[in-house]
C-alpha cells in the first residue's frame, strides 16, 4: 500500500510546468473532440459552455480557461494543498478525453 508521505515526495518530484502542459494538451484535446462531437449532432453537456457555443463563443472561452488554469497550475504547483488539486484537475481531463473517446466510437 502507498502512504500517503510517499506519494506526496513522488508527486512532489514532478514539476509544475510539466503537469501544466499535461493539463493544457488534455483540455485542449478536450476542444478538438467536442468539436468532432459537434459535427456529428452531440450537443455540448456543460451548460455554461452550451450557452457560450450557442452565442460563438466556446473555442474561445475553452482556450481562455485552459490557459487560465495551467498557469494557475504552473504557479500554485509548489504548494502542497495546490497540488493536490492540480492533480485531480488533470485526471478529470484525462477522464473526460476518455469519455469523449469512447462516445464517438460508439458513434
Amino acid at each position: 500500500m502507498i502512504s500517503t508521505e510517499s506519494l506526496s515526495a513522488v508527486l512532489g518530484k514532478v514539476s509544475g510546468a510539466f503537469v501544466a502542459l499535461l493539463y493544457a494538451a488534455f483540455s485542449l484535446t478536450d476542444l478538438l473532440l467536442t468539436r468532432a462531437a459537434f459535427s456529428l449532432g452531440v450537443g455540448e453537456a456543460n451548460p455554461m459552455l452550451s450557452w457560450l457555443d450557442g452565442h460563438g463563443l466556446f473555442v474561445p472561452a475553452k482556450v481562455a480557461l485552459t490557459v487560465v488554469a495551467a498557469l494557475l497550475i504552473g504557479f500554485l504547483y509548489s504548494r502542497g494543498r495546490a497540488r493536490g488539486i492540480a492533480w485531480s484537475a488533470l485526471l478529470l481531463m484525462v477522464s473526460v478525453v476518455g469519455y469523449h473517446l469512447w462516445g464517438l466510437g460508439a458513434a
